[in-house]
């Protein structure tokens, strides 16, 4: 045999030998199966807006958008009637867009029985200062049940900032002011008297 036909040999049984490995490796890395539950809703909106064979009626009322450097977040008061058995259930939409690009929308559905503890969170975290923590930094969290999450921190550089966050596989963050937060606030206490106003 001659030595280019042996080193091709040699070439091609290496290839084959690292494809395997390769493909073995590939295996480990891929992520366990997901439990069923993990896709279950969270609250009612979700619940009925996940039904099948069912006649779902959605209305919304854009209330404002919250533009902040980094992106923006639209607020709409939600109602969802499903027309087979009358349940229905209602709150506000929170989407939340990034300024990078590739920009995707991101829908935060909370429950109108949510609100009130969200709106008091909102009220503790406008107020957040170095007196919350004897550490020298500190952040404040509060997440609601479809993984919308308010946050207020110390920044490195001083003084303190907020920012809101959503997303349930890919999580997508605003940064923003303790002004932008209280903005925020309000159109979310607009989005619950709209409510209040159809009941």
């Amino acid at each position: 045999m001659s030595l280019t036909r042996s080193l091709t040999l040699v070439a091609l049984a290496i290839c084959a030998s690292s494809v395997s490995i390769g493909a073995q490796e590939r295996w480990r890395r891929l992520p366990p199966e997901r439990d069923v539950t993990f896709y279950s809703p969270r609250n009612k909106l979700e619940e009925l807006e996940s039904r099948q064979s069912s006649l779902l009626i959605k209305g919304r009322t854009w209330v404002a958008t919250l533009r902040a450097a980094n992106g923006s977040a639209r607020v709409e008061a939600t109602e969802i009637h499903d027309g087979v058995n009358s349940a229905r259930a209602s709150g506000v939409t929170i989407t939340i867009r990034a300024a990078t690009e590739p920009a995707e929308d991101v829908r935060c559905l909370i429950d109108y029985d949510e609100i009130d503890a969200l709106v008091r969170a909102f009220d503790t975290l406008a107020k957040a200062d170095d007196s919350i923590t004897k550490l020298t930094h500190f952040e404040a969290h509060y997440r609601t049940r479809t993984d919308f999450e308010i946050m207020a921190f110390k920044q490195l550089t001083g003084g303190v900032a907020a920012a809101l966050e959503g997303g349930f596989f890919e999580r997508t963050r605003i940064l923003m002011t303790l002004e932008d937060l209280t903005k925020l606030r309000w159109m979310i206490v607009q989005a619950k008297e709209k409510l209040d106003e159809i009941k």
